[in-house]
């Protein structure tokens, strides 16, 4: 071996651990940023689901008159702790009913037996470590959730 190979090899020593320390680095931050961003969607994806499917739960077991007030509190309530924003029920939560054809009862209102009631929730979730002062608005996911409630047919009219 000449004296020209190894001071060739003397300036690569130590820089095969530089090297593989750089690209984890480079490689697993944006991976980690990644699996997070996904578990946090996922997390979120199962609160507007649970939310929805609560809110249906308390209209039909409500009267009338306080049947949209209470959906929208249970579905607050199931939302707590997933959203960075406060939940709007006025635009959020949407709820329509749709009579059975076969109904013995005229369908006048959400609540007569047999009925079922269509919930649905639009949110809007964050994206974490995402910091407010770059864009007007957080980035974020868009999510949508739908629910079926019947109401029970062993219910009196309201």
């Amino acid at each position: 071996m000449t004296r020209v190979e190894s001071d060739r090899r003397a300036n690569d020593d130590g820089n095969a651990v530089l090297e593989f320390v750089a690209l984890t680095l480079a490689l697993m931050i944006p991976l980690a940023y990644i699996m997070l961003a996904v578990f946090a969607v996922q997390d979120s994806a199962y609160g507007v689901t649970e939310a929805a499917r609560e809110a249906g739960r308390a209209f039909v077991t409500a009267d009338a008159a306080s049947a949209y007030e209470r959906a929208c509190v249970a579905a607050t309530i199931a939302l707590e702790h997933k959203l960075d924003k406060p939940f709007d029920c006025e635009t959020q939560l949407h709820v329509r009913y749709t009579c059975p054809e076969d109904s013995p009862y005229p369908c006048q209102h959400a609540l007569e037996p047999g009925n079922t009631i269509h919930v649905e929730i639009d949110a809007k979730i964050s994206l974490p470590l995402v910091p407010t002062s770059l864009v007007d608005d957080r980035i974020g996911v868009s999510l949508h959730a739908s629910h079926d409630e019947v109401v029970d047919v062993f219910r009196a009219a309201q």
